[in-house]
């Protein structure tokens, strides 16, 4: 709990997983009030761990884009970017 250490090497799964345990210790409200903030400091972590993970593989996906014209024609773009509400489309609307 306090003090715990998160791994530099840790998998977005795990920090994960770690991350939803955390939120449920302190959704619980059975933690004195020591304990639930070092777990809202460590789920801050966790939290921000996530994030780097998640921009990290953002960054490393990219679409493939055909020209309509030639098929052989094609170049990547960097997928949409997520709005506030963590959505977004990567599909393009036909006309």
């Amino acid at each position: 709990m306090a003090g715990k250490k998160i791994a530099k090497n840790i998998k977005f799964e795990e920090a994960l997983s770690e991350l939803e345990a955390v939120v449920e210790k302190l959704e619980n409200g059975d933690l004195p009030l020591e304990d639930a903030i070092a777990e809202f400091q460590r789920g801050t972590e966790l939290s921000r761990v996530c994030l780097e993970k998640l921009n990290a593989a953002k960054a490393a996906v990219q679409k493939l884009v055909v020209s309509p014209d030639d098929e052989e024609d094609y170049h990547t773009e960097e997928f949409a970017d997520l709005d506030e509400e963590g959505t977004g489309s990567v599909w393009e609307e036909e006309d």
